[in-house]
């Protein structure tokens, strides 16, 4: 692992497959050690790189594997729904000024390519 994020490219970021092919969804890449996921609504804007969730692939690992145990708290990405409009906020827990927002639809087909080990390293490594 390379101590700082990599720059990741656009064509290194893919989505749950059970997202629909035209709407914004959850972006995730992962190299050197190193896990970034975006949100692909801001694509095109400047915010697309720098509102971006940074982690290292243990950490997201952890997370993947408490979402596939049915824990929801205990890793350092965390999900939450915000009452006042029924949006997912994701953030990661050292740096929570940053937040990415996502509807119910994009976060379920988020987990369900979560569940069936889309965003594992041995998925990326066979594409």
């Amino acid at each position: 692992m390379t101590t700082s994020p990599p720059r990741f490219a656009d064509h290194e970021f893919r989505k749950a497959t059970r997202s629909e092919p035209k709407k914004e969804c959850v972006r995730v890449a992962r190299r050197d050690g190193w896990v970034e996921v975006r949100d692909d609504k801001l694509q095109g804007s400047p915010a697309y790189a720098t509102r971006a969730l940074q982690l290292t692939a243990a950490d997201f690992d952890a997370y993947q594997r408490a979402v596939r145990e049915g824990r929801q708290v205990g890793h350092r990405l965390e999900t939450v729904r915000r009452d006042s409009d029924g949006m997912y906020i994701f953030r990661h827990l050292d740096e929570p000024s940053i937040e990415l927002e996502f509807t119910f639809d994009e976060v379920n087909a988020f987990l369900d390519g979560v569940v069936k080990g889309e965003f594992d390293l041995s998925a990326y490594m066979a594409a």
